[in-house]
């Protein structure tokens, strides 16, 4: 996304001197504004908190199995697929079929999930400042998340940024 792009969805507001400033509201307008800003230290972590709970509550509702996807933005962890165990020897051909399906759903489940890790990298990159996908760029892990579209690191990154405490004025 170039900048001319990721500044596109901005509004104008109204300081206390009377002249405007630009506002950036991110790639998705369903996101409400919520977007990742590591520019003001003050408000850094509340908006990190507050557009992450945005986003997890957006994929749950309209992702594919975006429960899945919620619940790594909110743990910070892949979720669990859990294969259907081996049949036992002798079984009735309804079971070994039973098996068969739930096996299916399982494989299909997980390769759903891939493409919504890889569809919330671009949503989280979306909501990203051009100021924040440069420092984000900075990162020693991004080429990689980059590469493989890896939301769950992409996460980690910001986080690590926004927490960051080294990089912090008091």
């Amino acid at each position: 996304m170039s900048a001319k792009e990721n500044n596109k969805n901005a509004s104008y507001t109204q300081n206390a001197g009377g002249t405007q400033k630009k506002k950036f509201l991110g790639g998705n307008t369903n996101l409400a504004g919520k977007t990742f800003q590591l520019t003001s230290l003050r408000d850094c972590v509340h908006q990190y908190a507050e557009t992450i709970k945005v986003i997890a509550d957006y994929v749950g509702q309209e992702y594919t199995h975006g429960g899945d996807i919620r619940f790594m933005i909110e743990n910070l962890q892949n979720y669990n697929f859990v294969r259907p165990a081996d049949l036992p020897v002798g079984v009735s051909q309804y079971e070994i079929e039973s098996w068969k399906k739930q096996l299916d759903m399982y494989w299909k489940r997980r390769g759903i999930y891939m493409d919504n890790k890889m569809k919330l990298f671009s949503l989280i990159w979306g909501q990203s400042s051009k100021t924040t996908q440069s420092k984000v760029e900075t990162h020693l892990n991004f080429a990689a998340c980059k590469n493989k579209y890896d939301s769950l690191g992409l996460v980690k990154i910001l986080r690590e940024f926004v927490f960051k405490s080294d990089d912090r004025q008091y």
